[in-house]
């Protein structure tokens, strides 16, 4: 079945032009395909691929004034082994997924889970109390070989800093759980 489910994904995933029934068999698989960082967008091939590189990183403001920043992986600094296994995932999800001004709720999901990261750092050490984070996008358009040429395995310095997001933790924890009773 795994193989299967597999090979249908794969072969219907990679047509550019599907039919009605390739719609139906992607919109069943998707989750699936989106859960795992399976799918594939048109967009990294010609005619227009993309020519943005982008991260993001959060500053972290505590009560007590002191400022750090949190910084998300990003495959042009991981090894080639986890750069294989997870690197993707990481770029589609910061560059493809956390854009300025749109899916809040991904925002707000990414912000508690920093706010729950930082609390079990700082629970073992200095005990500071988290007041604010601000997320920057960080942005570099790539130039076309023909204006400028950057030699393979170089990577650009230069990118455009923008706040995207600020959340302001609760004062107090709150733990939310679902139920399914009236």
């Amino acid at each position: 079945m795994f193989l299967a489910l597999n090979i249908v994904m794969i072969v219907t995933g990679s047509l550019p032009d599907r039919s009605a029934v390739g719609e139906h068999i992607m919109r069943v698989i998707f989750p699936y395909q989106s859960f795992f960082g399976l799918d594939q967008m048109w967009s990294m091939f010609a005619p227009n691929p993309g020519s943005m590189n982008s991260y993001i990183d959060a500053q972290l403001l505590f009560k007590d004034g002191s400022i750090e920043k949190y910084t998300f992986p990003r495959p042009t600094q991981m090894d080639s082994m986890t750069k294989f296994l997870a690197g993707e995932r990481f770029r589609k999800y910061s560059q493809e997924n956390m854009l300025p001004l749109q899916r809040p709720e991904m925002w707000f999901d990414l912000s508690a889970y920093v706010a729950r990261e930082v609390d079990k750092i700082e629970a073992k050490g200095r005990r500071r109390v988290l007041d604010q984070i601000q997320f920057s996008k960080h942005t570099n358009f790539v130039q076309p070989p023909d204006k400028v040429f950057i030699p393979h395995g170089q990577l650009s310095t230069q990118y455009t800093a923008e706040v995207v997001f600020n959340y302001k933790p609760a004062d107090k924890k709150v733990r939310y759980e679902a139920t399914n009773s009236r």
